[in-house]
C-alpha cells in the first residue's frame, strides 16, 4: 500500500515541509548559479519536484471533489518525475549522458502521461483504480494495476540509480570509497525508505517514505556538489575515457586480425568497426605498408607519417607494441595513432617566426654595414620591421645626449612610418617624465596598451591617428659592468584589432636589441671615424699649413736680422721667397677647408663632386684646372667612391708637390672600360726612385685592386705627372647600352 498522507497535519509537521520547500528551493538556485556539476538540469528538476510535492502536504484541500483529483495528481506527478530525475542524474554524473537522447526522453515521458490520463478519466479510473480515490481519513492506492506499476516504476529506477553510481565509485581504491559516502547516501535513501515501509520497519505516518527519500538525496546531492570532497568532479569510467581518447586505437589477435577499434582511429582508417572487425589488419591498412610488414613480423614499430583529407593535412605518430600475458606469450598487438598535426602546425609556425626574425636581423645588419647615414639605417629597420609583423605605423624616439640647460632628459623622433604630419611636428621632440615614455626609458619596461582609444597614458598626437593597438619598447644597450642603459625606444602600432601575441613580443624584443646594439656601434664606429679624422686633420695641419708658415716666420725674422745687422740683402729675392711660401700656405689651407666638408658622393655623382674639387681648391689656388668628362657615364657605387679617392690623391699631391700652373681631369668611356686621367704641367718625379711607393701612389694602387683595375703612372723630372685609371664597365649598364643600340 503507498498512502500519500492526511488531510490534517501538526504544526511541527508543517515547519518541517516548510524547511523541506526552502531548502529545495535553495538547492535548485544554486545549482542554475553554478552549473560546472554533471546532472545540473536533473537536480534541478528532482530539487524543484521535491519543492512541490512539500507543498502539496502543506495546504491540502479540504473537501471532496475537483480540488482533491488535483491535489493527487500533483503527487503522483511528483512520484514519478523524481524517479525519472533520479535516474537521468545518476546516468549524467556516471559520464553516461549519450544515453539520455531524444527517444529515451520521449519513454520516459510516457508513464507520466499515462498516469495523468489515468488519474483525469473517470472510466479508466474506475478500471485501473479498484479502491476509492478518496477515504474519510486518508488518501491511499489501495490497489489496481496502476498502482502496481507505479511501484514497479520507482523500484526500478532507484534500484537502476543505485547500480550506475555504485559501478562508478566501486572503481576506486577503497580508501577512497567513503570518501563518497553522503552521495552514495543520497541515492540510496529512496530504495532504502521504499523497502523499510513496504515492509512495514517504518511507520510512513503523515509523511511519505519515498517523499523524504528524494529529499535526503538532494540534500547529500548538494552537500557533496558544494563542498567538493570527492576525488572527482566528474566521474569517468574507463571506458568513456578508452573510446574518447584523442587518439586512435586499434588491437589485433595473435593471427592479426582486427578485434577492436575505437572511433578515432575509425575516423583515420575511413572504416567502421563493424567492417574491419574480424579482417587482417594487412587487407585494411593497405596503404600502409611498413605498418602491415611490422604487424606481419611480430615487430614493435615507431614512425610517423602524414596523409592529406579533404580539408588540410594530417600528421600522425604511430606506435605498434606487442601485448604479451602473464607468461610472456604474445597475443596480439597496439596500434595507437596520435595526431600531431596542432603540435606539427604550432612548430612549423615557430620555426617560420624564428627563420622571420633571423631574416630580419640579418638585413638590418645588411642595411647598418652598407647605409650611407643613420637616416638612411632608420627607415629601411623600420620597413623590415612594420610589414613581418602586421604594423601601420612605427616610430624611433632617441635620447638627446647633449642635455638642455635644466639637464632633463629629452627624446627626439629620429624616424617614423605612417604618423601624420600633425603627430610628427607634435611628438618630435618628447621631454621627460611624460606617463607613456617615462615608463619605458626610466623604468626600462615595455609598454602593451591594447585599447588605444580608451587609454588615458596615451597622448593625443598618437591617440588622435586611429590606431588601436600600441607597443612601446625600450631600444637598451649592455654597459660594461652589465647596467643597462637606454638610448631610445621604438613604437610599433597596429589600426585594427589585432593584438600583439606574446610570441611577436619576444621576437619584437630580441629586434630592438639588435637595433640597439647596431645603433650604438653605429655611434661608437662615428665617433671613432671623427677621433681620427681629427688626428688626421690636426697631423695634416701640422705637417702643411704650419709648417708653411713657420718657414715663413724664419725666413722673415732671418731677414730683419740681417738688415740689423748691417748685411746686405736684396728685398726683391726676399718678397719672393715670402710669396712662395705665403701662396703654398694659402693652397694647403684651401685643400684643409674643403677636407673638412662632408662629400656627398652618392647623391651628386663623381662628375660632379671632382668639378667642386677643383673649383673650391684648384681654382682658387692660381691653378688652371679642367675637367673634361664624357655624357652618359654609369658607374657603381664602388667604383664612383674609388675613383674619387684616386683622383682626390693625385690631386692632393700635385698642389702639395707638383707646382704645377695647370691640371687636367679626363672621365671618358670605351666601349668595354671608363678610363679617368689626371694630367699636370709640374716638376714630375723619377719613377725608379718611388717604385716602392711614395706619394701616396701606395693608396691609389689599393684603391684601384680593389675594383679589379689597372693603374699607370707616367712621370719624368720637369715633365709632368699622368696617371691613368682603367676599369670595367658594368655588365649591366653593357647590357642595357646594347639594348638601347638594338
Amino acid at each position: 500500500m503507498l498512502k500519500l498522507g492526511a488531510p490534517i497535519i501538526t504544526n511541527v509537521q508543517t515547519n518541517l515541509l516548510v524547511v523541506v520547500v526552502i531548502l529545495s528551493l535553495a538547492v535548485a538556485f544554486l545549482t542554475v548559479t553554478h552549473r560546472t556539476f554533471p546532472g545540473t538540469k536533473s537536480l534541478i528538476v528532482l530539487s524543484l519536484t521535491t519543492a512541490i510535492w512539500a507543498g502539496v502536504y502543506i495546504f491540502p484541500p479540504r473537501s471532496n471533489g475537483t480540488a482533491m483529483i488535483v491535489l493527487v495528481s500533483l503527487i503522483y506527478f511528483c512520484v514519478v518525475v523524481a524517479a525519472t530525475a533520479l535516474f537521468t542524474f545518476s546516468l549524467a554524473y556516471s559520464n553516461r549522458s549519450n544515453w539520455i537522447t531524444k527517444t529515451v526522453l520521449a519513454l520516459l515521458s510516457v508513464p507520466l502521461l499515462v498516469t495523468q490520463l489515468i488519474i483525469w478519466v473517470e472510466p479508466l479510473r474506475r478500471i485501473f483504480l479498484t479502491a476509492p480515490l478518496l477515504g474519510s481519513s486518508t488518501w491511499e492506492l489501495q490497489g489496481g494495476l496502476l498502482h502496481d506499476f507505479l511501484l514497479l516504476y520507482v523500484y526500478n529506477f532507484e534500484f537502476l540509480s543505485l547500480l550506475l553510481f555504485l559501478d562508478t565509485f566501486a572503481r576506486k581504491p577503497p580508501k577512497f570509497l567513503f570518501q563518497s559516502g553522503i552521495i552514495l547516501l543520497g541515492v540510496f535513501a529512496p530504495l532504502l525508505l521504499q523497502l523499510a515501509g513496504h515492509y512495514g520497519l517504518v511507520q510512513a505516518g503523515k509523511l511519505e517514505n519515498i517523499h523524504m527519500g528524494y529529499v535526503i538525496s538532494v540534500l547529500g546531492f548538494a552537500y557533496t556538489r558544494h563542498r567538493g570532497k570527492i576525488i572527482e568532479i566528474i566521474p569517468l569510467t574507463r571506458e568513456a575515457v578508452v573510446e574518447g581518447m584523442g587518439d586512435g586505437w586499434m588491437v589485433l589477435d595473435a593471427a592479426n586480425k582486427i578485434i577492436d577499434i575505437n572511433p578515432t582511429a575509425e575516423s583515420i582508417v575511413g572504416l567502421s568497426r563493424s567492417k574491419v572487425y574480424g579482417k587482417r589488419v594487412d587487407s585494411v591498412l593497405t596503404g600502409w605498408t611498413a605498418l602491415s610488414d611490422a604487424a606481419g613480423n611480430a615487430k614493435e614499430l615507431e614512425m610517423r607519417r602524414s596523409f592529406r583529407t579533404r580539408t588540410d593535412w594530417r600528421y600522425l605518430n604511430i606506435r605498434m607494441s606487442n601485448l604479451r600475458d602473464k607468461n610472456k606469450e604474445l597475443i596480439g598487438k597496439l596500434i595507437i595513432w596520435r595526431d600531431i598535426t596542432e603540435r606539427r602546425l604550432a612548430d612549423d609556425a615557430r620555426q617560420r617566426a624564428r627563420d622571420e626574425m633571423f631574416a630580419i636581423l640579418n638585413a638590418l645588419s645588411n642595411v647598418a654595414t652598407h647605409a650611407s647615414s643613420l637616416d638612411e639605417f632608420f627607415s629601411e629597420a623600420i620597413f623590415q620591421i612594420i610589414h613581418p609583423f602586421q604594423c601601420q605605423i612605427a616610430a624611433i624616439w632617441l635620447v638627446d645626449e647633449q642635455e638642455g640647460e635644466t639637464g632633463a632628459i629629452k627624446l627626439y623622433l629620429a624616424s617614423h612610418y605612417g604618423l601624420t604630419a600633425d603627430a610628427v611636428q607634435r611628438m618630435a621632440e618628447i621631454p621627460l617624465p611624460v606617463s607613456t615614455f617615462d615608463m619605458v626609458v626610466n623604468q626600462k619596461r615595455t609598454l602593451l596598451i591594447d585599447d588605444v582609444p580608451d587609454e588615458i597614458r596615451i597622448r593625443y598626437a598618437i591617440r588622435g591617428i586611429g590606431i588601436s593597438t600600441f607597443l612601446l619598447m625600450p631600444l637598451a644597450i649592455t654597459q660594461s659592468r652589465g647596467d643597462k642603459k637606454i638610448i631610445g625606444c621604438i613604437a610599433v602600432a597596429r589600426k585594427d584589432q589585432l593584438l600583439f601575441s606574446q610570441d611577436e613580443i619576444v621576437r619584437l624584443a630580441t629586434i630592438t636589441d639588435q637595433l640597439a646594439s647596431l645603433i650604438d656601434s653605429d655611434r661608437r664606429r662615428q665617433m671613432s671615424i671623427a677621433r681620427l679624422e681629427r688626428q688626421r686633420l690636426m697631423r695634416d695641419l701640422h705637417d702643411s699649413v704650419s709648417q708653411k708658415l713657420y718657414g715663413l716666420v724664419t725666413l722673415t725674422e732671418a731677414t730683419q736680422a740681417a738688415i740689423e745687422a748691417g748685411s746686405s740683402v736684396m728685398p726683391a729675392e726676399v718678397l719672393k721667397k715670402i710669396g712662395e711660401h705665403a701662396r703654398m700656405a694659402v693652397k694647403e689651407m684651401r685643400l684643409f677647408l674643403y677636407e673638412m666638408q662632408p662629400v656627398e658622393l652618392e647623391k651628386e655623382g663623381l662628375v660632379s663632386v671632382l668639378h667642386h674639387r677643383l673649383a673650391a681648391v684648384e681654382g682658387r689656388a692660381d691653378i688652371k684646372a679642367r675637367l673634361l668628362a664624357d655624357e652618359n657615364i654609369h658607374l657603381t657605387k664602388e667604383t664612383e667612391v674609388a675613383l674619387y679617392y684616386v683622383a682626390q690623391e693625385a690631386l692632393n699631391n700635385i698642389l702639395k708637390h707638383a707646382q704645377a700652373t695647370s691640371v687636367t681631369v679626363r672621365l671618358r668611356k670605351t666601349r668595354q672600360n671608363i678610363i679617368l686621367e689626371v694630367e699636370d704641367n709640374g716638376r714630375g718625379f723619377d719613377l725608379k726612385k718611388l717604385r716602392s711607393g711614395g706619394l701616396g701612389l701606395k693608396n691609389m694602387k689599393e684603391r684601384v685592386a680593389l675594383i679589379h683595375g689597372h693603374i699607370e703612372i707616367h712621370s719624368s723630372v720637369g715633365d709632368g705627372t699622368k696617371i691613368k685609371v682603367t676599369v670595367g664597365k658594368d655588365r649591366v649598364f653593357i647590357k642595357k647600352a646594347r639594348s638601347k643600340k638594338s
